[in-house]
């Protein structure tokens, strides 16, 4: 058991020792099973079965629920196996095949956030250097509460956060082998691997954050983080326009690095979709959020960006394609998304801007965060004046015209995942009736994921024509939001924590992943 509390002074408990990991835990349990003392040496870490006990606690108290999605395994060369009131050739029931799919996507999502924050870490010590400090402020006491408790180490340099990424690299391993034919047959244990995947999830993604936080001085914590614009009217359309899209900071920080060196920052728009955005806008405030990943086949349609830059996670695989259709430059930036585009980060920028103009190849793939900085500024300003003619999306009379074509079939309806009256409004535009077409553009109703164009026997590009109608009451939509501030304060929480835990303060609700509500985004503005 961890070491109890001392005493309370009013704001938050004092014990001599805080620093309590989960590996001590472990080891004391371990100790006092087998009766022997703790040796010294290093904190061990959680392996996958070391909290097996708890975890089964949790379960037999809170039974799993699994809504099934998929009655077939699909997974071994014995199948495909049909698991609707049988067992598949390996044993499996549905039951465990469901706690093993939820497994194998917890993992990847695991993989994601580690890969991120693998692949940012190694830039930035590159950049800075092992040794560079980890410094999140005065304000901030306890710099990686979850490092801290899972693995017991304090982090004081970029270095020592390779060890917590090693970690998570490791337990990810043996995790996704029990996914494995053969391996693994008891739903309870697929959901305690589970919950070990969500453990390292956590570990992951602080590595990245604390790692960008210190070596690209983000926001510490600071109460008046500056405030950033959102929106689409935020946007100047007569400005070359770079878009960013996906999760990591790095490619965004090298184009705003370019741009402040050559004395560009007011002569470019730089603007980002999903995470990046948001944290590019932590690094330079001058930089913009389109939206989440439901804005993304949108905004791409419209033709406002010039140059599309894409990192990893959230990227609609798609992206190249749609990009190629209004004549916009496409560069890829991690090894996670190269959507078949050659390697060019060897060579000369002056060179990868010029066939990329000159349609010689269909975007870039460039590794190196600074010099798709300069590729991408140089790119967009000499391709925007060529773009301005273009024709991104139908005139008002071309919609309607489209809308016409419609036969009332209700495909479009049938393969809606948030079942939404596509028909309807399509058929209201024939009637000049736009505002059920406004409606599913407004809050993201429709997050625009394209399955009614690929399945409508018309081929009627119903998301060209959801755009061009909404965007006609949004484009001028502006609003503000503040920078992501990093890690909360120690004051903070000596202020809350307490009535937390007593009851004073009910609890803490955080909005956490991306828009695909039934109502759209307006259901989290009205909680």
């Amino acid at each position: 058991m961890a070491p109890k509390p001392k005493e309370f002074n009013g704001n938050f408990w004092k014990t001599k020792d805080f620093k309590v990991s989960i590996g001590e835990i472990i080891e004391k349990e371990r100790s006092e099973a087998s009766r022997e003392e703790v040796p010294m040496g290093p904190t061990p870490k959680p392996s996958v079965t070391d909290l097996r006990s708890w975890d089964m606690k949790l379960l037999n108290r809170y039974e799993p629920f699994y809504a099934p999605f998929c009655d077939m395994c699909c997974l071994c060369t014995y199948g495909k196996c049909d698991l609707l009131g049988k067992k598949g050739a390996c044993g499996i029931d549905a039951k465990a095949q469901q706690g093993r799919m939820v497994l194998i996507a917890s993992c990847i999502g695991t993989a994601a956030h580690g890969g991120h924050s693998r692949h940012l870490l190694e830039y930035l010590i590159d950049k800075k250097g092992e040794d560079f400090p980890i410094d999140l402020g005065g304000s901030i006491d306890i710099e990686a509460p979850i490092m801290r408790t899972v693995i017991g180490k304090k982090p004081e340099t970029l270095g020592d956060l390779k060890e917590a990424i090693e970690y998570v690299e490791e337990q990810s391993l043996q995790l996704l082998s029990a996914a494995h034919t053969g391996q693994e047959g008891n739903y309870k244990d697929f959901e305690s691997k589970v919950l070990h995947a969500g453990l390292m999830d956590h570990v992951g993604m602080e590595v990245g954050d604390i790692a960008q936080i210190v070596a690209l001085n983000l926001p510490k914590g600071s109460e008046d983080a500056p405030l950033v614009e959102l929106g689409l009217g935020t946007i100047d359309r007569e400005k070359p326009v770079i878009l960013c899209i996906g999760h990591n900071v790095a490619p965004g920080a090298g184009i705003m690095d370019y741009m402040e060196e050559e004395g560009l920052e007011e002569d470019l728009e730089v603007c980002g979709i999903c995470c990046a955005a948001i944290d590019i806008t932590r690094y330079n405030n001058q930089a913009k959020i389109v939206g989440p990943i439901s804005k993304q086949l949108k905004f791409v349609r419209s033709g406002v960006a010039d140059v599309v830059v894409v990192d990893e996670q959230c990227v609609r695989t798609d992206v190249l394609e749609e990009a190629r259709k209004n004549k916009a430059v496409v560069i890829a930036t991690t090894d996670k998304i190269c959507i078949g585009l050659p390697d060019k980060t060897n060579e000369d920028p002056d060179k990868i801007v010029s066939e990329l103009l000159n349609d010689e190849i269909e975007g870039a793939l460039i590794l190196n965060p600074d010099k798709v900085g300069e590729v991408a500024v140089k790119a967009a300003r000499k391709l925007s004046g060529e773009r301005k003619n273009l024709k991104m999306l139908p005139d008002m009379e071309e919609v309607v015209e489209y809308a016409k074509e419609c036969t009332e079939c209700g495909w479009c309806d049938r393969v809606c995942p948030n079942s939404l009256p596509m028909m309807d409004a399509v058929m209201g535009i024939t009637r000049d009736d736009f505002s059920k077409m406004e409606k599913l553009y407004e809050h993201d109703l429709c997050y625009t994921c394209g399955r009614c164009e690929q399945e409508c026997p018309r081929d009627i590009p119903t998301v060209s024509l959801l755009t061009k109608v909404g965007e006609r009451s949004v484009k001028d939509e502006k609003f503000n939001i503040r920078a992501g501030r990093g890690p909360v304060q120690d004051v903070e929480i000596r202020k809350v924590g307490a009535p937390i835990v007593f009851g004073d303060i009910p609890g803490v609700i955080a909005f956490i992943g991306c828009t695909n509500y039934p109502e759209g985004g307006i259901e989290v503005a009205k909680m």
